[in-house]
């Protein structure tokens, strides 16, 4: 049997061939043109046809028929429908900052903050789906107050797909307008952002499946009627992939963005918010740190800062070999905002403790050191709300580093196991696409982990002092 599983990434169009009983046979990834997606917002139309131009090119020379179809996409994007449910503009993700401000305003609430976090899990952030409506509708913004219906990345992949209106409880998890108590849209919260109920589209769960319409299957090369499962948000999918469902396996996915994750059976907030809390599968929810400046923050390096593409990652990974780390300057990841544990997401970035006598290495490696300063800086407030964890899996393009890599571990001072599956939530659309066909159990995921870092215990010392600095001017450069 042949499953296929497809996702929008924040960059690129990708689609996997499983095989029950011989694993994943083939892999394919299309990435968007810059008129397609500029990261912050992509053009619906462009990012379907890139989808559909990917799913034809890797099922034209299969022999068997795939049987069922899969859906990722990433966890918080925004778009407005007219009342023939078309796009009125772009997809709107989870790096558009343009809610900073307006969001900022409504932070300076506390009663609010805490009203609207306890609710949904979600913080008051540009990052969600409920801020950017609401800076949108504030700015009596055209496509917002055309809109018939709210939808995402997620429901028009499914929508035009199946022809239902359908969102995922996981991907609505993470719209700030979900409770994430009762698994339902909050009518408070609606009535707060004016929103109706109609405008949205009905809650189903991550397993749930919908016949692929004779239309599009034509289009595709696959076969009409087949079940496309709903799925969920790229995250989420990561930590099943990764064999995350149980509660002592932490993930931690380092990509264009970062992100820390852990699988709880009950809600998990702290009093004060520093973490997220949203909806996985089952009555299971995943609780994490999410940061905005990851892979991105080393692609502005290489472009922006005298290099200029010039030297390659790995020149670049030679060089940082060599830094004096006691000396070296410190890097604030903030370059697109913040995301956890402080949610500022109008904070800026910076290089601190810079001299004459630094080099392009020395640079380089603050910017590798306070990209992870920030994930663990995410995982001391984790800690405090969760058991440790057993195991940490690390996913994502970091794997490619071995510098890097051994930097987590060092930072951590725990055991790293490095994830052998290249695209691992491709791998949980999958688990979820046998899951809804009653050929897999979630808890029974056991993935594949190949090399495990251990730790330097000369170096705890050194990233100890290193981190606590990095805290000092964290606080100071707050506002």
């Amino acid at each position: 049997m042949s499953l296929l599983a497809i996702e929008i990434s924040t960059a690129s169009a990708k689609a996997m061939i499983y095989s029950v009983g011989q694993g994943v046979q083939k892999v394919k990834s299309i990435g968007f043109d810059k008129s397609i997606c500029d990261i912050a917002s992509q053009d619906p139309v462009g990012v379907l046809d890139t989808l559909i131009r990917c799913i034809r090119e890797i099922v034209q020379d299969k022999t068997d028929n795939i049987e069922a179809v899969g859906i990722c996409t990433t966890w918080h994007s925004l778009l407005f429908l007219d009342g023939d449910r078309n796009p009125l503009g772009r997809i709107y993700t989870w790096a558009n900052t343009k809610a900073s401000q307006i969001a900022a305003q409504y932070r300076q609430d506390a009663r609010l903050c805490s009203w609207v976090y306890e609710r949904t899990g979600c913080m008051i952030n540009s990052t969600y789906p409920l801020w950017q409506y609401i800076y949108f509708r504030d700015m009596d913004d055209e496509s917002c107050r055309k809109a018939r219906y709210l939808s995402s990345q997620e429901e028009y992949v499914f929508e035009k797909l199946t022809g239902e209106i359908a969102v995922s409880r996981c991907t609505a998890s993470g719209s700030g307008l979900l409770n994430t108590h009762t698994l339902d849209w909050d009518d408070k919260i609606l009535e707060f952002a004016s929103i109706k109920r109609e405008q949205l589209a009905s809650l189903k769960e991550p397993t749930y499946a919908a016949p692929l319409k004779s239309s599009i299957a034509k289009e595709l090369g696959l076969t009409p009627g087949i079940p496309v499962i709903i799925g969920g948000a790229d995250g989420a999918l990561n930590q099943i992939g990764d064999g995350g469902i149980r509660e002592d396996i932490m993930t931690m996915s380092v990509g264009t963005s970062g992100a820390i994750r852990l699988v709880s059976n009950e809600v998990v907030l702290p009093s004060s918010p520093s973490t997220w809390c949203y909806y996985l599968a089952e009555g299971r929810h995943i609780v994490g740190g999410s940061t905005a400046g990851a892979g991105n923050c080393l692609d502005w390096f290489a472009d922006k800062m005298g290099c200029g593409g010039k030297l390659s990652f790995e020149e670049l990974e030679e060089a940082v070999k060599h830094v004096n780390i006691d000396n070296a300057p410190f890097f604030l990841p903030f370059l697109y905002g913040e995301r956890c544990p402080g949610w500022l997401d109008n904070r800026l970035g910076g290089v601190l403790g810079l001299s004459s006598g630094h080099s392009f290495a020395d640079m380089y490696y603050a910017v590798l050191e306070g990209v992870l300063f920030n994930l663990y800086h995410c995982y001391v407030f984790l800690a405090e709300l969760m058991s440790p964890p057993e195991k940490i899996v690390l996913s994502g393009g970091i794997v490619r580093s071995g510098y890097w890599t051994q930097m987590v571990s060092d930072i951590f001072q725990k055991k790293i196991n490095i994830s052998n599956v290249e695209h691992v939530s491709l791998l949980g659309a999958v688990v979820l696409i046998m899951k809804s066909l009653g050929l897999q159990d979630l808890k029974q995921v056991q993935s594949d982990y190949g090399v495990v870092i251990v730790p330097d215990q000369r170096m705890k010392d050194i990233y100890g002092q290193r981190f606590e600095k990095y805290c000092t001017l964290y606080d100071r450069l707050k506002n």
